[in-house]
């Protein structure tokens, strides 16, 4: 934590009262084992992915008052065997041009803040390095599928007023992002700040507006301004639930961005809950018209198919953005307690232009329940057409947690 980090944890302090420490803090612990193996085979590519890597995570919580608390959380990846595949902007000769796969390894903090929590008036304050989730993750995400995960220097600041309000700030100083240190995109300063204010009504969904307003130090191009509103809908119709989500967003360039960008994102999505098991019908548009005039998202995580090909916005020719139309359905494996399904198809087309993309199937399966342990396979194949190429990825794992 960085000197005015810790200055702002005083001030803190300060604003809320004055502070009475336990004299014996109780302390929390927990811990995370995690094994993955996952491979990434991309037709043309001069070789193919294989990771088998291991992540530990540690972390401790020291209840210092009643209402303040400070958090620790380490994190360690390492190589099990001698694997060969690619991260994200670090470059190796070795594996030039092979599938990226965002698991380096390493080890650090990945979280380390002071918190204070006031139950009676629904506030919360986290000053630090955190990991920070806005909504769905499509804006702001720690990243949870990679082993190393994505967090923030910064604050952020949480009240819900009532039932039916929240509302959350947040001041984003630094992120460390999944690819690690060593990665020229690994670490990036910025002045950012966002905000998310929700209105629940029971029994028909949650209504929210927000914005993401960022200001990158150096990566110039990433400095955008995003507003939305979305409305995520989950309405009992007698023995089942009909489930809608719907999302607008506009970005523009902002600061000192020596782009100009002025675009729209969309997301349409509908379907019901029967038997425990959910079934969606969703398209969402990421909208551009050039290479470099399109909708970006620079601290969420993949969305649009697990391959993660679609991470960035893309561009082929005249043909620019992206439009997913996609089918879901995940649940309870029926007859079974404890294992779980996900499914996905999806179509890829541009938003402007005539290309057409191609499409990707994805399906997982996860075991819970044995002695804090979870046991999982996730499979995904994408079908090209115009743009990249065939593509094979899939991951076994396992995690425990003591």
């Amino acid at each position: 934590m960085n000197k005015n980090l810790l200055s702002a944890a005083v001030c803190t302090c300060t604003i809320f009262g004055s502070v009475s420490v336990l004299a014996n803090p109780t302390m929390e612990y927990a811990s995370n084992l995690r094994y993955r193996y996952e491979y990434f085979d991309i037709d043309e590519a001069p070789g193919t992915s294989k990771a088998s890597t291991a992540r530990l995570a540690v972390s401790a919580k020291a209840n210092l008052t009643s209402s303040f608390s400070a958090f620790a959380d380490f994190e360690a990846v390492e190589q099990i065997f001698e694997d060969e595949y690619a991260v994200p902007f670090i470059s190796d000769p070795k594996t030039a041009g092979y599938p990226t796969i965002a698991d380096p390894q390493g080890a650090e903090v990945n979280q380390a803040y002071i918190a204070y929590n006031n139950p009676t008036y629904k506030t919360q304050v986290r000053i630090g390095r955190q990991e920070v989730m806005l909504n769905n993750g499509r804006f702001i995400s720690i990243s949870a599928w990679r082993q190393n995960h994505m967090s923030f220097n910064g604050a952020t600041f949480s009240v819900s007023p009532s039932d039916a309000i929240k509302i959350d700030y947040g001041y984003l100083g630094r992120v460390l992002r999944v690819t690690g240190e060593e990665a020229s995109n690994g670490r990036a300063n910025m002045d950012s700040h966002f905000y998310n204010l929700a209105y629940s009504v029971k029994d028909v969904g949650v209504l929210k507006t927000y914005g993401v307003l960022l200001d990158f130090d150096t990566e110039l191009v990433n400095s955008t301004d995003t507003f939305g509103a979305s409305f995520e809908g989950n309405m009992p119709m007698g023995d089942m639930r009909f489930l809608a989500t719907l999302d607008y967003a506009i970005q523009k360039d902002a600061e000192d961005n020596p782009r100009e960008i002025d675009q729209n994102y969309y997301l349409v999505e509908a379907g019901v809950q029967i038997s425990g098991i959910s079934y969606l019908a969703g398209y969402n548009t990421l909208e551009a018209s050039s290479a470099t005039d399109k909708f970006i998202t620079p601290l969420a995580h993949p969305h649009n198919g697990w391959t993660e090909l679609f991470l960035n916005n893309p561009s082929l020719g005249d043909s620019h953005g992206l439009e997913a139309a996609y089918l879901s359905t995940t649940g309870k494996m029926p007859g079974t307690q404890n294992l779980f399904f996900t499914g996905f198809y999806y179509l890829y087309s541009p938003n402007t232009g005539s290309a057409d993309y191609g499409s990707e199937l994805d399906f997982s399966l996860e075991y819970k329940g044995i002695a804090k342990t979870l046991l999982g396979w996730r499979f995904a194949k994408y079908m090209a057409d115009d743009l990249f190429e065939d593509a094979l990825r899939t991951s076994i794992y396992v995690s425990y947690t003591f």
